[in-house]
């Protein structure tokens, strides 16, 4: 059997007194796709954020490629081998990328940080980049203030896409974008999955975005797994009510919002 690319284990995280992950544990595989769904507070986040280091386990494993990724890295040289490996992509890319620097500029800084080489071969690979992810000339030398919701999640793409990541955690990667621009980014990042090979961890309260990147998929409830399988069959036919709870949530062809009485 092909040893997963990431490994979870009886995962758990303690705030004071409150467990916000509570014995949460999965596997990804190579290449492969895992939806974590749930409401706000459900823990998916802090997940997200333990996974890319922002956070440490109070207890359980993290193992990724093999190799054991529970405590802090121990050396600046090893903090930048994990960030390269696991890369995260944030709600809101404005927050996220700095105002001040031009789109070609903050794609050449994660170049730099992460693959090094020289001006020439850093401005080759930001084309391929830039054409993966649909950025023209124009918009690489814009500052992030000039674009557009989907056109700013599509560079903090490409700023991921820089450090050649084996997983890439998504965590509501898509909730701040119209539904139209939604669908854009989502058949992108279904793209870049077939072109270039890596995971995805799609953290999302929203089932109907999950079914168009995900194969796997595990429901969380107050920093517990009340359920997982296939994403298909999770959305298709839910075992637990609260899963079914937020499969009902979701509008449906048709759907008019009830007006309230005066």
């Amino acid at each position: 059997m092909t040893e997963p690319l990431l490994q979870i284990d009886a995962l758990r995280k303690v705030f004071g007194e409150h467990a916000a992950v509570d014995g949460v544990s999965f596997t990804v595989a190579r290449g492969g796709s895992l939806a974590i769904v749930g409401e706000s507070g459900s823990g998916k986040t802090t997940i997200a954020r333990m996974l890319v280091g922002l956070e440490r386990p109070t207890s359980g494993t993290i193992t990724f490629a093999g190799q054991d990724r529970t405590t802090a890295a121990r050396s600046q040289g090893e903090r930048r081998t994990r960030a390269g490996e696991v890369q995260l992509v944030f709600q809101d890319p404005y927050t996220s990328l700095d105002p001040r620097q031009r789109v070609e500029d903050c794609i050449d800084e994660a170049l730099r940080l992460f693959r090094g080489g020289t001006t020439g071969t850093r401005r080759a690979r930001l084309e391929v980049l830039a054409e993966l992810v649909g950025l023209d000339e124009r918009q690489l030398r814009a500052f992030p203030r000039a674009l557009s919701g989907g056109q700013r999640q599509r560079v903090a793409i490409a700023r991921v896409l820089a450090a050649e990541p084996q997983l890439i955690v998504l965590d509501e990667a898509v909730a701040a974008l119209d539904v139209s621009i939604q669908a854009q980014v989502l058949n992108l990042l279904a793209d870049i999955r077939d072109a270039t090979g890596v995971s995805y961890i799609l953290i999302s309260h929203d089932l109907a975005v999950v079914r168009h990147l995900t194969e796997e998929a595990i429901v969380m409830r107050n920093g517990v797994v009340v359920e997982r399988g296939t994403t298909a069959a999770i959305l298709d036919d839910p075992q637990e009510p609260y899963t079914q709870l937020l499969r009902d949530s979701v509008p449906r062809a048709g759907w008019r919002p009830q007006r309230r009485n005066s």
